[in-house]
């Protein structure tokens, strides 16, 4: 895939630092996934070709959750389902996970990240075999998500001071918060794509430091048949485009006070 493509938002916005690297970049996951039709004749025994299985010997299963919520005069009834929907293969060096479903594909790298280059060219090699091993006939939808931890080395803050997306307390409640949870999905019009945006407190490893999770899903519905030659390519100009796109919102997202601390 390629590295250092112009960002439309490069020339409209000047703080956006596309193709740069942050030397302490706070990326704790990155992860591209594509979700895809499959034959109908493709099972849950056909997944386990879809790996190396000397790179990948882990193995765990992935399971959906479903659950209905009935409200009558008899009271309210909760019933959850769980159905199995594909296997994560875990590298040998357990910093590589493949998640491979019968909807979906997604490559997963754990911390330390190096670079987009890297993490998109072993995406997509994995993807290659996934490919081959089941036989996708279109791709509905790609992704391109990146869980940053960010550390403060201060154990009150204020999150405004570090997140420009945040949450409005109100003036009357104390401003210091002891939990805090964020979800919001933008479009990105520039990019034809969008975004959700998580943001929340976790737990710290030391009692002197704050730790603020900002998590990042860029995404785009498509329909990309792999009948045709150029689909490889489409996908990956999608998959670039919507790096970029993910760039863009992290630095939309995070303050000067953020950038002095993974610079």
């Amino acid at each position: 895939m390629t590295e250092g493509r112009e960002d439309p938002m490069q020339r409209e916005i000047p703080f956006i630092r596309t193709g740069a690297h942050y030397s302490r970049a706070p990326i704790v996951e990155a992860i591209i996934e594509i979700r895809c039709d499959l034959p109908a004749e493709v099972n849950l025994n056909s997944l386990k070709g879809a790996v190396d299985p000397d790179e990948y010997p882990g193995v765990g299963n992935q399971v959906e959750v479903t659950g209905t919520l009935d409200i009558s005069d008899a009271g309210v009834r909760n019933e959850t389902a769980t159905q199995q929907t594909g296997f994560a293969f875990t590298r040998s060096d357990s910093q590589r996970i493949v998640h491979a479903g019968l909807k979906r594909f997604a490559y997963s790298a754990l911390r330390p990240y190096d670079r987009w280059s890297t993490f998109s060219r072993e995406a997509w090699d994995a993807w290659l075999v996934y490919q081959r091993a089941v036989k996708p006939s279109r791709a509905t939808r790609l992704g391109v998500r990146y869980v940053n931890r960010i550390e403060i080395p201060d154990p009150m803050v204020e999150i405004k001071d570090y997140l420009r997306t945040a949450i409005d307390v109100s003036p009357y409640l104390s401003q210091m918060v002891e939990g805090y949870f964020l979800q919001v999905q933008v479009p990105l019009q520039s990019y034809r794509a969008a975004a959700t945006v998580t943001s929340t407190l976790v737990e710290p490893d030391r009692v002197d430091t704050t730790v603020l999770v900002l998590d990042i899903d860029a995404w785009q519905r498509t329909d990309i048949d792999f009948s045709t030659e150029d689909s490889p390519a489409v996908i990956q100009q999608g998959l670039d485009n919507l790096r970029n796109a993910k760039n863009y919102v992290f630095e939309a997202c995070i303050t000067d006070a953020t950038r002095g601390l993974i610079r």
